[in-house]
């Protein structure tokens, strides 16, 4: 069962890394192959400071794409089951595909900056 489990998750994992690096917008797949997300940076994500860079707004728009498509998608984290299909794989990563398209491409600006580092005073 964990190899079918792996299976599909890195189908659709890599599958949409490479629907994102495809765009040209700011973002990348993290995670292991049954959960992963979409992260809408163009910072590398290496710990939860990182991941404030991101830009909700964009994020929240994603999910509604997916879902006014037909796939449901948290509004953190991607989860595969064994109970998901090939099929399932494929029209997922359409509906990813469609989604992405669907988002705007100036982003430029609006991502958030990592917020400074808190300083302890004596």
């Amino acid at each position: 069962a964990y190899p079918r489990l792996h299976a599909l998750g890195r189908a659709v994992r890599d599958g949409l890394a490479d629907l994102v690096r495809a765009s040209g917008l700011p973002a990348q797949v993290i995670g292991e192959t049954t959960v992963f997300d979409i992260v809408f940076t163009d910072q590398p994500i290496t710990d939860y400071r990182s991941m404030l860079t991101a830009d909700g707004a964009l994020m929240k728009a994603f999910n509604a794409e997916c879902l006014r498509r037909g796939v449901v998608k948290g509004t953190q984290k991607l989860y595969v089951s064994l109970a998901h299909t090939d099929e399932d794989v494929v029209r997922a990563l359409e509906v990813f595909e469609a989604a992405l398209r669907s988002l705007p491409r100036n982003v430029e600006g609006r991502r958030r900056e990592t917020p400074p580092r808190a300083t302890s005073t004596p």
